[in-house]
């Protein structure tokens, strides 16, 4: 019996030990871990920016050398970013399943926006206004398939409106053109791309009837202020008399980058 107690003792104790040997070496691994990560150059390589049928994709290189004493699992980097109002802009996640032990991964997060989503009503004013978004990092993963290790933190990401203090004046009319003339002012405080495209408009009388229709070109490179006026030239058949009273024009910007519409009345309907 005393042999069967003190047996049983001994493997409490030995498993005890074992327990806590593995607790420590899980715990030096992911010292190991964090500081590969702020040492050196850092997990994170330089970012790249490319843009495609309206989406941006920001690509983040990383890579993770495991040199703990156990295989790494299930890791995980999401991101969310919401605009300065709390909207929901995008969220994007990176899976990488195992990273076993003495391993190392190069691997590269992608994050997507699509600007055609900023024409939907809850982020238009994302084209006309400038502030910082707020990036919600995490990242997770697990040793030895059993112990979880987490962070996250939040960076802010300035962003700069297309189509900042967009602005547009009373419409004019020019008989010797024929044209009509719009005063429009805006200035393109992105830094990451030009305002380049073609503008649609049509134009409806005081019956709201559609009498002429055209199209012009806008190019306004990244940093640079547009100060019009912008011409539509019409048909010379066109009443512009008649259109002077009341009258309004829908225009259509259909970019390379992003779209959007505004529409602009004058007459009894206008100012």
């Amino acid at each position: 019996m005393r042999q069967t107690i003190r047996a049983l003792g001994w493997a409490t104790k030995i498993s005890w030990v074992v327990i806590a040997a593995f607790m420590i070496t899980c715990l030096y691994s992911a010292m190991i871990l964090a500081m590969n990560l702020m040492t050196g150059e850092g997990p994170f390589g330089e970012a790249e920016i490319t843009w495609s049928n309206g989406t941006t994709t920001l690509s983040l290189p990383f890579r993770l050398n495991n040199t703990g004493f156990y295989d790494i699992s299930d890791l995980n980097i999401t991101t969310h970013i919401a605009d300065y109002n709390g909207t929901s802009i995008s969220t994007s996640t990176t899976f990488v399943p195992s990273i076993p032990h003495g391993s190392h991964i190069a691997k590269a997060h992608n994050i997507s926006i699509n600007l055609d989503d900023f024409s939907s009503s809850n982020l238009t004013h994302l084209l006309f206004n400038s502030g910082n978004f707020s990036v919600e990092i995490f990242a997770g993963l697990r040793f030895a398939h059993i112990f979880p290790f987490e962070v996250s933190f939040d960076v802010p990401f300035p962003w700069g409106a297309p189509l900042g203090n967009f602005s547009t004046g009373e419409v004019s009319f020019n008989h010797a053109g024929p044209s009509i003339i719009i005063p429009l002012s805006f200035k393109n405080e992105s830094p990451y791309f030009d305002v380049s495209g073609d503008i649609h408009f049509y134009i409806y009388n005081h019956e709201n009837t559609l009498v002429d229709s055209g199209m012009t070109s806008l190019d306004v490179e990244s940093g640079e202020s547009y100060a019009g006026p912008l011409e539509l030239s019409v048909s010379p058949s066109l009443d512009l008399l008649e259109l002077e009273e009341e009258g309004r024009i829908h225009f259509f910007f259909e970019g390379s980058i992003f779209d959007f519409e505004r529409e602009i009345v004058w007459g009894d309907d206008g100012d």
